[in-house]
């Protein structure tokens, strides 16, 4: 009998049938409700527990009053605003403690509360009069809403990562050329913007996800060839330059500015996770791996996070080391050498000069120093100055709009890997050309 009233009432709040509340009750409940009132907020009260609630809104013939001043039909009203900021105006259906919820005034006007925060939110009583005589107290809910500007949640991650925790099925492996004694690949991707969306229509070049998935293994797979007879000490995996292409909920880098992209960003870091772990453990099948963190312009935050998440997912595993320093500028001794690591988007020209103060010790330990960078998307000029080479390496990434409108053309898109050996220095430059 409940489920048939409960259908009943359904129909009744779809305006699919015109009987009263009070008609349906006193004809079918068989004396369970003694008015139609209790009837509708019993109906409401089993939706609510179904999850099933929906908002009752008002139809072209209803009238709408405001007090005793009658209205036009309410219709929804969206306005987009040139900060970024929207304002939403709904007629809905709340009780006195739904209108305080922020959660559920952004869910009722349809933003999602891991995207969007509240900025303001007004409701004001109104009266509904439908065909049939009956009266709905409605609210006139406005608010005003601004993107989340801080990036991915401390709850989403966890949700990202367990997620991908529980599908993921690594090798057993051991390295197979290791050497105590053996020399340092350097595997350096740059500037890889998972995420760019290139169109060949106005930027004379074609660049997506699948395209930057493809080319980032085929790097991969092209040094570890090259590179297979060499017994090796260990794999300096260098990924974090600008590895993702966005920062933000509302697709901009860290600064604000604005990207083309043809993935969300939940998609984005989720593909990126596991594009590196594939990666750490393609490597650790050749020799032990170091990788790490730095801060880059396009993804600062978002290179951090997935950086975390790959010390979480080899805490335990003795051939993978993973830097988790927040700081955006790394060194790395190995025999002789002193290799420094930045994105070469803030320092400049100073960049040569800093290796030596900030580290210090290792400087005078060793005789072989380079400074490594990317961000310009090209090979500059090599500089060597007071004992430093500063190198700013090349990028397999696409040609986007802005770098077309502004010239930035002609560059071969290209990885760099580096082969160093503890006694003699850099002994190879490994170019991986993207051939389109």
């Amino acid at each position: 009998m409940n489920d048939q009233l409960l259908q009943l009432g359904i129909k009744k709040r779809n305006k699919e049938i015109s009987m009263s509340w009070q008609e349906i009750a006193d004809k079918h409940s068989d004396g369970l409700f003694i008015n139609g009132e209790t009837f509708r907020c019993w109906v409401k009260d089993q939706l609510r527990k179904k999850g099933e609630l929906k908002p009752l809104l008002p139809t072209k013939n209803d009238t709408v009053s405001q007090g005793n001043k009658l209205l036009e039909p309410y219709g929804t009203k969206l306005e987009i605003h040139k900060d970024g900021t929207q304002s939403s105006d709904k007629l809905l259906e709340l009780s006195s403690e739904q209108s305080k919820d922020v959660n559920y005034l952004l869910n009722a006007h349809g933003y999602d509360t891991n995207c969007w925060e509240l900025i303001s939110a007004k409701n004001s009583i109104w009266n509904v009069h439908n065909n049939q005589g009956g009266v709905k107290t409605l609210y006139s809910s406005r608010i005003s809403v601004k993107p989340i500007s801080n990036g991915i949640s401390e709850e989403q991650i966890k949700e990202f990562l367990f997620s991908l925790s529980k599908q993921y099925q690594s090798p057993v492996h051991t390295p197979t050329n290791y050497s105590y004694d053996g020399k340092m690949l350097e595997l350096n991707i740059a500037d890889l913007h998972l995420g760019k969306l290139c169109w060949n229509g106005d930027s004379g070049d074609t660049y997506n996800y699948e395209i930057a998935k493809e080319r980032f293994f085929y790097i991969i797979n092209d040094v570890l060839t090259r590179t297979k007879h060499y017994k090796l000490n260990k794999i300096l995996f260098i990924w974090s330059n600008d590895f993702f292409h966005y920062d933000s909920t509302n697709v901009t880098t860290t600064a604000g500015t604005r990207q083309d992209s043809d993935l969300r960003w939940q998609q984005m870091f989720k593909i990126g996770a596991e594009l590196l772990v594939k990666a750490i453990d393609l490597c650790s099948q050749f020799a032990p791996v170091e990788t790490m963190y730095i801060g880059s312009n396009h993804d600062k935050m978002a290179s951090y996070y997935v950086t975390e998440y790959l010390y979480a997912w080899y805490r335990n595993n003795p051939n993978v080391s993973v830097s988790n320093d927040p700081k955006s500028r790394k060194y790395i001794e190995f025999g002789k050498c002193l290799i420094g690591f930045s994105h070469g988007h803030a320092e400049g020209k100073r960049a040569g000069k800093l290796m030596s103060i900030e580290a210090r010790e290792a400087w005078g330990r060793t005789l072989y120093h380079e400074f490594h960078a990317g961000h310009f998307h090209s090979e500059k000029a090599v500089i060597e100055e007071n004992g430093v080479i500063v190198r700013y390496v090349s990028s397999p990434t696409g040609t986007d709009n802005w770098h077309f409108d502004s010239g930035y053309v002609g560059a071969i898109q290209k990885s760099m890997s580096f082969v160093w050996d503890k006694e003699f220095g850099l002994t190879d430059i490994l170019n991986t050309t993207i051939v389109r």
